[in-house]
């Protein structure tokens, strides 16, 4: 019933060699940058020979993209359907959830700010295409949300663009240094109820009219 991966036809094997090469290369590149990460640490991680990575791909930058645009379909796809089962719903309210969102999946991929923040700290070829394929696009959503929220009478504590870069940062810093996080706190920053009651205080500082706690204080004085 339960085949093992040397008896899994040619296809497969192929197909799961790509996707462990591309999830190794996530994190080496998360650790180390385009130019500190090797091929032959990324076979490593991977458990696979080092042989295998031109199989897949044809250059370290096509495997560099790979791995890019595996990461940010992940979070693109997690607060599309997230978005996407909120529809008909207030903006403060879809706002809110899909923050707490970000905050679950900043949780859940600590490697994901490590990444962005490796290439987002020189200028390079690279970096334009990410900004180009990825992160114009996200920051045209998280824009479109937040004039959604001032239409609906929410003061912004920061211009768009600027309160958008806040916001990564005030989420994803904690679980991207969690290993300095724990050894200053004693805490563990990935605990589930921890991180929910992250995505509470993110809320609750930038947001405070989002608060469910607020929310429901403003709908008791409308009704009285």
């Amino acid at each position: 019933l339960f085949r093992s991966p040397r008896g899994r036809r040619p296809q497969q094997r192929s197909a799961l060699t790509r996707e462990r090469l591309v999830e190794a290369a996530l994190r080496e590149f998360a650790a180390n940058g385009f130019a500190g990460a090797s091929t032959r640490a990324i076979a490593s991680r991977a458990e696979v020979a080092q042989s295998a990575i031109p199989f897949h791909f044809s250059t370290k930058e096509a495997l560099w993209k790979a791995a890019a645009d595996s990461i940010m379909g992940r979070f693109r796809a997690q607060i599309e359907d997230r978005a996407k089962g909120l529809m008909g719903v207030d903006a403060s309210t879809r706002v809110r959830l899909i923050l707490t969102d970000f905050v679950r999946f900043a949780a859940d991929h600590p490697y994901f700010h490590q990444f962005m923040l490796q290439e987002g700290t020189a200028s390079s070829e690279r970096l334009e295409w990410l900004a180009e394929t990825h992160i114009t696009p996200l920051v045209r959503g998280m824009k479109a949300a937040f004039a959604e929220l001032e239409h609906e009478g929410i003061i912004l504590p920061a211009p768009s663009t600027e309160l958008m870069y806040m916001l990564i940062g005030a989420i994803s810093t904690r679980y991207a240094l969690a290993p300095e996080f724990h050894l200053i706190t004693d805490e563990d920053p990935f605990d589930k109820d921890a991180v929910e009651a992250h995505a509470a205080s993110i809320i609750r500082i930038f947001f405070p009219q989002l608060s469910p706690d607020q929310r429901s204080d403003r709908t008791n004085e409308a009704s009285r």
